[in-house]
C-alpha cells in the first residue's frame, strides 16, 4: 500500500523495445498510481539513453518544439523526420534520417547519413547553438561523411572528383575540404557503446552484419575505416583511440573529427537536459523499468544511472525479463506461461497488474 510519507512518486521508465514506451509506461503507472494514492503527486519522466525513441522522451520531458522537414534517407531517397529545439538546443535523432528501419539497400556499403548533417544544418539556422546527437540505431557505415557532405565539407579523389563518401567508397578520398565558415554550434553525441572506430571490436567488425553486410563486405568496410583513419591523423586528429568511435557505423569518431563533438554517455547527458536530477531529490519513492535488466543495466544504463542517483530512495523498476541479480527491487511482469510474442502483446495489461499488487 502507499504510506503517507510518499508524497511525490517519480516514475521515470525508459522504454520496452518493441512492446511499450516510456511515455506509454508513464500513462499505465500514473493511472494506477491515481487509484492507489489518490493524494500523492505522481511526476513522470520518460527516459531514454540515445538510443531509438529518445527523441520523443525529449520533447515530453522538455516541451520542445518539433520541428519537421524533409531530408535524405539512407539509401538516398527523401524521408520525413523531425528534431527538436528547447532553448539553443537541438536533439536529434539520428534514426529518424540513417535509421536501420528506413533502408531498403540493407547494406552499409552504400547507405549514408547525408540526412543527418541536413538536419544538423536546419537546427543551426533556426538558432541552435547546441546540438545534441543520439546515434543509436543507424544502417550506415560512413564514419558520418555523408553528414559532413551536407554540412559543406568537400571530398574529391585522386583524379580531383567530388563525391559523397558512403562505407564502401571510403578508401577513395584523397583529400577533404573543411567549410570555409566555421562551425558556430557545439555537438555532444550521446554514445552508449565504446567501440573504437576499427579492428576487430569497431564499427564493421561488431555492428555491420546486423545492418546486411555480409563477411565480405566487412572486410571491406574495416580496411575503408582504416584509410578513412589515417587521412584524419594526416589532418592532426587519429581517431583509432576514440571509445565509441564505432558507434553507428564510425559516425561517433565522425562527429568529434568533422564537427569537434564530444562523446558522452546517453544517460546521463539525457538526464542532465531533462532536468532529471532535481526531479529525482524531489521524489520520495522512484518507479522505473525497462524490457530486460541485466548486469549490464548498471554501466551506463537508464535505469542503473536512475538508480545511482536516487540515493538510498524507495527504488522499484519493473521489466519484462531480469537475467542475474541487481541491487535494488525488481519485478518481473512477464507470464512464463506465455512465449515472447504473447508476453509483448500484453506487455500493457502486465505492467499494470504487477504495478497494483506491489503498491496495494
Amino acid at each position: 500500500m502507499c504510506p503517507n510519507i510518499w508524497n511525490d512518486i517519480l516514475i521515470a521508465p525508459d522504454k520496452f523495445k518493441g512492446s511499450l514506451t516510456a511515455s506509454e509506461f508513464c500513462a499505465v503507472a500514473k493511472k494506477v498510481f491515481a487509484e492507489l494514492c489518490p493524494e500523492a503527486r505522481t511526476v513522470c519522466l520518460p527516459l531514454a539513453d540515445g538510443g531509438e525513441g529518445s527523441l520523443d522522451c525529449f520533447v515530453t520531458a522538455t516541451g520542445a518544439t518539433v520541428v519537421d522537414g524533409d531530408f535524405t534517407g539512407p539509401d538516398g531517397d527523401p524521408v520525413r523526420a523531425s528534431f527538436a529545439i528547447h532553448g539553443n538546443t537541438a536533439f536529434i535523432e539520428m534514426s529518424a534520417t540513417a535509421g536501420l528501419a528506413l533502408t531498403r539497400i540493407r547494406n552499409p556499403l552504400y547507405t549514408t547519413t547525408y540526412g543527418v548533417g541536413e538536419q544538423v544544418a536546419q537546427a543551426v539556422h533556426a538558432g541552435a547553438t547546441e546540438i545534441v546527437l543520439a546515434i543509436g540505431g543507424s544502417a550506415t557505415n560512413d564514419a558520418g561523411c555523408g553528414m559532413a557532405a551536407a554540412l559543406g565539407w568537400r571530398f574529391v579523389d585522386k583524379d580531383g572528383n567530388s563525391f559523397v563518401p558512403t562505407g564502401g567508397t571510403l578508401d577513395r578520398i584523397a583529400e577533404m575540404f573543411p567549410p570555409e565558415k566555421a562551425p558556430t554550434f557545439s555537438v555532444v553525441t550521446l554514445c552508449d557503446v565504446e567501440n573504437p572506430l576499427f579492428g576487430p571490436d569497431g564499427a564493421a567488425y561488431v555492428y555491420a552484419p546486423q545492418k546486411g553486410a555480409s563477411p565480405d563486405d566487412v572486410r571491406i568496410l574495416d580496411k575503408n575505416l582504416v584509410a578513412f583513419n589515417a587521412l584524419c591523423a594526416a589532418h592532426g586528429k587519429d581517431l583509432s583511440a576514440v571509445k565509441g568511435g564505432g558507434a553507428a557505423g564510425g559516425l561517433g569518431a565522425g562527429t568529434v573529427f568533422f564537427l569537434g563533438a564530444s562523446l558522452q554517455a546517453g544517460a546521463e547527458t539525457f538526464f542532465r537536459l531533462t532536468d532529471a536530477y532535481d526531479k529525482i531529490a524531489a521524489a520520495d519513492l522512484v518507479v522505473t523499468g525497462e524490457g530486460k535488466i541485466d548486469a549490464q543495466t548498471l554501466q551506463g544504463k537508464t535505469v542503473g544511472t536512475l538508480y545511482a542517483a536516487a540515493h538510498g530512495k524507495p527504488f522499484v523498476a519493473f521489466c519484462g525479463k531480469r537475467e542475474g541479480e541487481v541491487p535494488f527491487e525488481c519485478i518481473e511482469i512477464n507470464d512464463p506461461a506465455l512465449s515472447l510474442d504473447e508476453n509483448m502483446k500484453l506487455t500493457s495489461a502486465h505492467l499494470k497488474k504487477a504495478i497494483a499488487e506491489r503498491f496495494s
